[in-house]
């Protein structure tokens, strides 16, 4: 019995090497200069600016507390797309410190590491706005009727906020109870 499991799962285990080497040779070809995705993004959404990320959560916060769901749903897509992209490129300042060896890594400056530490900090404030933005998204479709929308978004918004959010995460939770009529 044991020999068989063995002859089923070493075959296995070769394709899953083969597989994970194919990966591997396709990211080291890969134009390191191919600038197409980056380009794509920055076509859809522009470059964002943190001014205008701002303005847009104020129109979109605004919009949500006039409860005017369907326009507040619709600018807090667009600053949450503008915000993730944001998040991204100011997340990317900080890619040579982790691209480099431990060796390099371990001999940056404080006064480096001090700056690269703003750049982390400031790309997560966005990203847990963003986050809030998807709970309020979620609220938004909830208090239109559209609960298979408002599902999805408060699921994902689940998956993204942290545990430090409680605020939003209570608020995620209940209406997803309410739309699936769970109740404590």
């Amino acid at each position: 019995m044991i020999m068989k499991k063995l002859v089923l799962l070493i075959p296995c285990i070769f394709l899953a090497i083969s597989l994970n080497a194919q990966e591997q040779e396709k990211k080291q070809q890969a134009d390191p200069l191919d600038i197409s995705v980056e380009l794509e993004k920055i076509e859809k959404l522009g470059v964002p600016t943190l001014s205008l990320v701002d303005d847009m959560k104020a129109k979109a916060d605004n919009l949500y507390d006039n409860q005017q769901w369907e326009e507040a749903y619709v600018a807090y897509d667009e600053y949450a797309k503008k915000a993730n992209l944001l998040a991204n490129i100011i997340s990317q300042f900080v890619e040579p410190y982790y691209s480099a060896s431990y060796d390099d890594r371990k001999a940056t400056s404080l006064k480096r590491l001090s700056q690269l530490t703003l750049y982390e900090k400031k790309a997560n404030e966005y990203k847990r706005e963003r986050n809030v933005a998807y709970v309020k998204m979620g609220l938004c479709k909830k208090n239109l009727g559209d609960t298979k929308t408002s599902a999805a978004l408060l699921l994902r918004a689940l998956d993204l906020i942290d545990i430090a959010q409680t605020e939003y995460w209570d608020k995620a939770t209940e209406a997803l109870s309410e739309i699936i009529g769970y109740t404590n």
